[in-house]
């Protein structure tokens, strides 16, 4: 009998085991409650009306550019997890509108490159000593800063009642905007 050598092969599959392990990390930011509000442009954002007598006797005195819409609205809020919105007021706060002379105040629909919930327009309002509703609904929100972002602010002047109007020379009056929460 011969012998013969006979090579055999023994295939094993290659098996590695691994060992995948996890962590696990905490991470704490602070997100603080937000209620800001501005009017732009910065420095001087004067708005001016003049009542000028008519040259021919017997006519109405008119106003020169009864409206201005140069300022916008700015503002950002970051609402407490209990609140559910926030609105702006708009009041005379310092000084007095002449008599016989009713100032007007409307907020255009919100424009520019802001993001989150915005607030809606209450349409326009006649300002007074009083406090009134601009725009309300506000969320989390930021309306970019700046001429162009937010609201458009037009103020318009009218005479009212001309039995009232006195000559009274240069007077001036601040709107005193605020930021409140519902």
């Amino acid at each position: 009998m011969k012998y013969g050598s006979w090579l055999f092969f023994v295939l094993f599959p290659l098996i590695t085991f691994g060992q995948w392990e996890t962590g696990q990390v905490s991470v704490f930011f602070t997100l603080p409650e937000v209620a800001l509000v501005d009017i732009e442009p910065d420095g001087d954002n004067r708005v001016q009306f003049t009542v000028l007598p008519d040259s021919e006797s017997g006519n109405a005195p008119t106003v020169e550019h009864s409206t201005d819409n140069s300022l916008w609205l700015n503002y950002s809020s970051a609402l407490p997890a209990t609140q559910n919105s926030r609105s702006i007021t708009a009041e005379v706060a310092q000084g007095v509108v002449p008599r016989g002379i009713k100032l007007f105040l409307e907020a255009s629909e919100f424009s520019g490159n802001g993001g989150g919930s915005p607030g809606q327009t209450a349409g326009p309002i006649e300002l007074s000593n009083q406090p009134r509703p601009v725009i309300s609904g506000i969320g989390n929100c930021y309306t970019g800063d700046g001429v162009g972002s937010g609201h458009q602010i037009t103020l318009a002047i009218e005479i009212a009642d001309y039995t009232a109007i006195e000559s009274a020379g240069e007077t001036s009056f601040v709107v005193l905007y605020t930021l409140t929460d519902n």
